[in-house]
């Protein structure tokens, strides 16, 4: 971060109430007194369990330059750094950060949607790495805290960056993007996730549509043409509408045109462009989407077809992202268990039929959280689409997923191939009992039901 402390104490209007190293150049910003080394500007957050304030002494003798302090904060004022004395520390790193960011003049793509804005950021990147040098975000540092730390990773170097943005409710989109100003505006599309919080995909379609609202006239929204809920937020937009899928309606559209080496190869047309023919690098029909929204990113920012081709032999999908684990004992797992949702599980369960082919189908999936009303339907939907797929075993976890096995069950699934788990130990028990070499075995659930723990079990099984 090119900031010093005396700089962002002005930034935030914050008030100095020590002033060593008030000059020192922050290196970054910390969260966590754990990862703080010399240089690190702290920010203590007020949290559930615990108040950073209490850690704000560990963060000067680990050299940190400089910290944030709420004026209602009842601790002792740490020595050996600059302490800036503000509010709310989370609103301090938010003004903060998009003060930061405004120094910059360089393209910001805001990435969201219900599904895919992980692996429909890490593909934009990708490409864009083929001309430009590229921030993305890391991890998961998509929200009011995340992004805003993603913010100040902006340096001279950076020539693009890709931010995804999440949210649970109303508004959060309004305040990730007012911080982020970003001049390109990606909606992958609007699934159930976080109906407990907006009640509807209505809400929820309301609620992303805050991203396109922030961009500015001379900016670009790219959405899913497929995705009608999203159709009355793009009437009044300043800016370019770029529309995308499989529909000839959609402006930037695929077809696809066969197999290379076990890769489906898709012709990708989009007026005023040369058409372009690409293997895309991930299975799942989800991920053309995923795809177009990317090439019509690259293409909005300048990149050739063959840059677009380049850009794509270099695709790193993030952590538990349909990603693919072969183990020693010839299992093939699928590991999609960052999250999930009736959409994205939907999804998962037609990779794992596609990948599998004639091979054994082993599907083991958790609860889906914050379903709000669609919580029955929205597991039993899983059930009878996992019934079709002819599995050789049906793994469930929790309490809602009960619901997917009963539906299941009812749609035709045999009682002898549906097992009831209470742990991710005894779940990779039945796996290792019933699978054989060459099973294809997928792994989903919410992130609370942490289904990767499956994998970990089983790769300790094998050690």
């Amino acid at each position: 971060m090119e900031m010093t402390c005396k700089e962002a104490a002005a930034v935030v209007e914050g008030k100095i109430i020590t002033n060593v190293q008030a000059d020192a150049k922050i290196k970054r910003l910390v969260i966590d007194s754990r990862e703080v080394v010399a240089g690190d500007f702290f920010i203590p957050l007020p949290g559930e369990h615990t108040d950073g304030h209490h850690f704000m002494k560990e963060a000067a003798e680990k050299g940190a330059v400089g910290c944030f302090m709420n004026r209602s904060a009842k601790v002792d004022v740490p020595e050996g750094m600059c302490v800036i004395q503000v509010e709310d520390t989370l609103q301090a790193l938010q003004k903060l950060a998009r003060a930061y960011r405004l120094r910059f003049n360089l393209p910001v793509v805001g990435v969201t949607g219900s599904v895919g804005k992980t692996t429909t950021k890490d593909l934009i990147a990708a490409i864009l790495s083929a001309r430009y040098n590229v921030l993305r975000t890391e991890g998961n540092l998509n929200n009011e805290i995340g992004l805003p730390l993603m913010l100040s990773s902006l340096s001279k170097e950076v020539e693009v960056a890709v931010l995804e943005m999440g949210m649970s409710g109303r508004g959060e989109i309004a305040l990730l993007a007012y911080l982020a100003a970003p001049s390109i505006g990606v909606i992958t599309n609007i699934g159930e996730s976080h109906l407990e919080m907006l009640g509807s995909r209505e809400g929820i379609a309301q609620a992303k549509a805050e991203l396109l609202s922030a961009l500015p006239a001379d900016g670009a929204a790219i959405v899913n043409a497929e995705e009608a809920l999203l159709k009355p937020y793009l009437k009044n937009l300043k800016c370019k509408v770029i529309t995308f899928g499989c529909s000839p309606q959609a402006a930037i559209r695929c077809i696809e045109v066969g197999t290379k080496q076990g890769a489906k190869m898709v012709r990708i047309e989009q007026e005023n462009y040369q058409p372009i023919i690409v293997e895309v690098p991930l299975p799942g029909r989800h991920n053309l989407y995923n795809l177009l929204a990317a090439v019509a990113v690259a293409r909005e920012l300048g990149l050739t077809n063959e840059e677009i081709k380049s850009g794509l032999k270099r695709v790193e999908i993030s952590a538990m992202r349909l990603e693919m684990v072969q183990l020693p004992s010839g299992y093939n797992i699928i590991n999609d268990a960052y999250n999930a949702s009736p959409t994205s599980m939907a999804a998962a369960l037609d990779v794992l039929a596609e990948k599998a082919g004639t091979s054994g189908k082993i599907a083991v999936l958790g609860d889906m959280l914050e379903l709000g009303e669609m919580e029955v339907e929205g597991h039993r939907r899983i059930g009878k689409l996992a019934a079709k797929l002819n599995l050789k075993a049906l793994l469930v976890m929790g309490i809602r997923a009960q619901m997917i096995a009963q539906a299941a069950e009812e749609a035709g699934l045999s009682k002898e191939r549906i097992f009831s788990c209470k742990s991710h130990f005894a779940a990779a028990k039945i796996i290792n009992r019933i699978a054989q070499p060459g099973d294809w075995i997928l792994l989903k659930g919410s992130r609370g039901m942490r289904m990767e723990e499956v994998l970990t079990v089983l790769r300790r099984e094998l050690e």
